[in-house]
């Protein structure tokens, strides 16, 4: 992004660079930005997105995805250099630099209780050109609970006379807001206008009793009591207790949290902040803690429960009270023995104070529910591993979830630690240092105080981090607590057996998520069984759910799993584990590729043992939906395989991805794959294998334009087939064979290998291959200057297709005869049959064929003078080509250009967006 670039959202939408605005485009294009930009520096799912950019889903959620990537590309090249989108695993995210978004810097500002400056950052309401009302309604809240706030604070510092006009104009925008009132009657009292605060305050009681029915709250009644005269100083209690740690110097971000924070104090009376071990829930809890103690003018107070603690058990609820009482001043030796006393005293001696309860490290919800004060002006901030979830259920608690810090933040905590100077001194190895500690501040307070006491940069620090014992290295000697592999123990140490297993087996594979199958397989138990051991480590925050059904690590924790597994698990059982799941996911991708391929090589699987769940694949949607899920650890486990010396799985995985990668166009990792599949084959003198792996490297080089290079790989697959007596390779090699002499403009040869292929298909029974080498060869045949034979040829493959209602190749077939019809000067049927393609939808097609669709329909619409719908169909094609990386953009844009499209409605060129 640009220097000086700043996002604006506190108000309609708006980017400058400097002092020049940038034109952000109408449409699903600026609702995406909106979208990231209130979700800055943080993941958004690609389905969350459909959802909020389809107005609560699409009808055709494949369909909308692929147009979202299309938003997307319009959305970078419309910011230009102020683009801030960024692509990341299964979704998207704003990385907004510190200071760069006004709703950070307003949420900053708060934190510093800067209220005044905060709050001229609004322009009118958030987003109101892009986001519903009610959409934007939390935004509008946090704004009104920090006027709210400033208003408290300038009355307080004496400027009661100039608040009133504008405290009367808040009433009456907002008559239901107690705080508002609050301020109001003694502004009015202060100013020697005791008869108005009277009024004021008998307005808005009867103004509750009417349209809510309650009695004004305790901030009400105690400024009435001033106004009586009563005032609200001492009462005859014992002093305050204050009992709130230091807070912490070089606290940074939790922007988002501290304001969640105050939103649920002005309404809820308990929150409870939850997460992971190490990503700072305490201090957060004492930080903000510090900024609202002044409206808890009776105490505060806090007891470590040791819920999660090296040494010490965690303490009883009675322990518990007994700190809490002597605390709030009563004497030991009033303090009953039995619980249910201990908390019925506790109850009587808060219920007409206003106090904040810190309890921290809870164990669980049993352990605290003791010791929740009750009602009225009382607010109780609770930390803890464990999820709380019974809290929310039973007690009206609101959980507030940590996550790692975003980049940015972790840098400005890096920045307060080691200083500016050394921070800006090495940007790249500190963003380095950022991504290996996972943005866990515990990880990144450890690796700053060894900074600095420690010789050498940060780049040298780094690279001591990646290539030794990472968490080890993050820890300070003699100090347990500054250790991040004992603070992941303590939560290790406080699940069942079961859960400990499943945590230690998830650190032996390299996968990115699990699902519950997943999962059952690597443990080799029923996925119904293992749900709930997932939803224990789920509750103890050593798991994530980032999207529903699946589960991943942290990258700490998973470094944790991996060491787990090293020491409590067998080597045996592990072999296991990785086989277990190396053959869940061959066989389930054999199954999601007979869905999608009609015509293909079977693979000499291993047995399945009733270990390995199966996925059900009804059509071709799910199937393609669950190897896009799975694609992301498919890729990895590849070369895990190779590297595991499980040869047969990693030649297999590929070739049983065959179908998924074709219709998914990505070549380039296609090709990674295969050369893999074909090094495994070859250390297995796998003959099959191997000729499997170079057809498949000849059909990607041949895929790509690269013709030259796929022949003599196609002739080497062949020549295998041949001699071990593979039919069907045989025939599937000749077709492919036939399409790169076709490319290279070798008709000759195209021909005979198309008439070859066509014959060993018909003898066969293949007739989903056969429309296949039917369709090529009838395309040489137009190619090389025969459209009769080109149509008759043709025509047998469109009378196999309607034989075949689930044949994917239907489309490209018609697609062939269009080009046929075109050539014969039969125009009129050619474009009725482009028209009945697109009708049928293109859903099923690969992107490479899409592409072709659309050129070739171009070509038909300039024959007829049709240059408006010509240059639509060639913006598609483009569009596609770009997104999926295919090797036509060049001769695209060429085409346009021939048209007068310029290169701002044809988009950027590839790389440069």
């Amino acid at each position: 992004m640009g220097d000086g670039t700043t996002f604006r959202v506190l108000g309609p939408l708006e980017v400058w660079r400097g002092d020049v605005p940038v034109p952000v485009p109408a449409g699903r294009a600026r609702l995406l930005l909106a979208v990231l930009l209130l979700r800055a520096n943080r993941p958004v799912a690609v389905d969350e997105l459909v959802d909020r950019l389809w107005d609560g889903g699409a009808s055709n959620p494949d369909r909308a995805r692929a147009t979202l990537q299309m938003v997307v590309r319009r959305l970078r090249q419309a910011l230009g250099e102020a683009n801030v989108v960024r692509t990341v695993t299964n979704g998207y995210l704003a990385e907004v630099p510190a200071g760069a978004l006004d709703l950070h810097r307003f949420r900053a500002l708060v934190t510093d209780e800067r209220f005044a400056e905060a709050l001229a950052l609004w322009r009118g309401d958030p987003l109101s050109d892009v986001l519903r009302p009610e959409e934007v309604a939390p935004l509008v809240e946090e704004r009104l609970a920090v006027l709210e706030r400033r208003v408290e604070a300038d009355l307080e510092a004496g400027r009661a006379a100039e608040l009133v006009p504008e405290l009367r104009a808040l009433t009456r925008e907002h008559p239901l807001r107690e705080r508002f009132w609050a301020a109001l009657v003694p502004a009015l009292h202060r100013s020697g206008r005791t008869a108005e605060a009277l009024a004021a305050y008998q307005e808005v009681r009867t103004l509750l009793a009417d349209e809510l029915g309650v009695d004004p709250g305790e901030r009400l009644r105690d400024a009435y009591q001033e106004v009586l005269g009563a005032g609200v100083g001492p009462r005859g209690r014992p002093i305050a207790p204050r009992q709130l740690p230091a807070d912490v110097r070089s606290f940074t971000g939790r922007h988002g949290e501290i304001a969640e924070l105050d939103r649920v104090a002005a309404d809820a009376r308990v929150v409870a902040i939850t997460g992971m071990g190490g990503l700072g829930k305490t201090a957060l809890a004492v930080h903000w803690a510090h900024r609202a103690a002044a409206a808890f003018p009776d105490g505060q107070l806090v007891v470590n429960l040791r819920g999660y603690d090296h040494d010490l058990r965690p303490l009883t609820p009675g322990q518990a009270l007994t700190h809490l009482l002597g605390g709030l001043g009563v004497a030991p030796e009033r303090i009953p023995l039995g619980l249910d006393d201990q908390v019925a005293l506790y109850r009587s001696v808060v219920a007409d104070r206003r106090t904040l309860v810190v309890l921290d490290n809870a164990a669980d919800v049993a352990q605290v529910r003791p010791l929740l004060p009750p009602g009225g002006g009382n607010f109780t901030v609770i930390t803890g591993r464990d999820d709380l979830r019974g809290l929310v259920a039973l007690d009206d608690a609101v959980l507030v979830r940590l996550n790692g810090l975003a980049p940015a933040e972790a840098v400005d905590l890096l920045r307060r630690i080691l200083g500016p100077d050394r921070v800006d001194a090495e940007p790249e190895a500190v963003a380095d240092l950022v991504r290996v500690c996972a943005g866990l501040p515990l990880a990144l307070r450890v690796a700053a105080a060894t900074l600095t006491v420690e010789p050498g940069g940060v780049a040298d620090y780094v690279a001591a981090l990646r290539s030794g014992d990472r968490l080890a290295e993050l820890e300070i000697p003699g100090d347990l607590p500054a250790a991040v592999r004992s603070t992941f123990n303590l939560s290790y140490r406080k699940l069942t057996p079961t859960a400990q297993r499943l945590f230690r087996l998830l650190g032996v594979t390299p996968c990115r998520d699990f699902t519950a199958e997943s999962a059952a397989a690597l443990t080799g138990v029923r996925p119904d069984e293992v749900r709930s051991t997932l939803g224990e480590l789920l509750r103890a925050h050593l798991l994530e759910q980032h999207r529903p059904g699946r589960y991943a690590l942290h990258d700490l924790l998973r470094l944790h799993a991996e060491g787990r597994a090293r020491t409590d698990e067998t080597g045996p059982e592990r072999d296991r584990a990785v086989d277990r799941l190396l053959d869940f996911y061959l066989h389930n991708v054999d199954r999601a590729d007979r869905v999608l391929r009609k015509s293909r090589t079977e693979l000499p699987l291993t047995p399945l043992t009733d270990a390995v769940p199966l996925v059900a694949f009804p059509d071709r949607r799910r199937a393609v939906g669950w190897v896009d899920d799975e694609f992301p650890n498919l890729r990895v486990l590849v070369g895990f395989a190779r590297e595991r010396g499980r040869l047969e799985h990693a030649w297999q995985l590929p070739t049983g991805l065959w179908g998924y990668l074709y219709l998914s166009s990505v070549w380039a990792e296609w090709s990674t794959l295969t050369r893999i599949a074909l090094d495994s084959a070859r250390l297995l003198g796998n003959r099959f294998a191997e000729a499997v792996a170079l057809h498949t490297l000849g059909s990607i080089h041949r895929n790509t334009l690269r013709g030259e290079e796929a022949v003599p790989l196609l002739r080497q697959a062949l020549e295998i087939r041949e001699e071990i007596g593979h039919g069907h390779g045989i025939a599937v090699t000749l077709t492919e064979l036939a399409s790169a002499y076709q490319a290279l403009g070798r008709y000759d040869l195209s021909v005979e290998h198309g008439r070859r292929a066509a014959e060993r298909r018909a003898e066969q029974g293949d007739l989903a291959g056969l429309v296949v080498t039917l369709n090529n060869y009838a395309g040489t045949l137009l190619l090389a200057g025969d459209p009769e034979q080109a149509l008759e040829v043709c025509l047998r493959a469109v009378a196999l297709s309607e034989r075949m209602p689930d044949q994917p190749d239907f489309g490209a077939v018609k697609d062939t005869l269009a080009q046929i019809l075109a050539k014969l000067g039969r125009l009129r049927e050619a474009a009725d049959t482009y028209r009945e393609i697109l009708a049928h939808g293109t859903e099923a097609w690969s992107g490479l064929n899409v592409v072709r669709l659309h050129a070739n329909y171009a070509d038909l619409l300039l024959s007829t003078g049709d240059r408006d719908a010509a240059r639509t169909h060639l913006v598609r094609a483009l569009d596609l080509s770009v997104e999926r990386g295919l090797p036509h953009e060049a001769d695209l844009r060429a085409r346009l250009a021939a048209l007068g499209v310029g290169a701002d409605e044809a988009g950027e060129p590839r790389g440069r967006a």
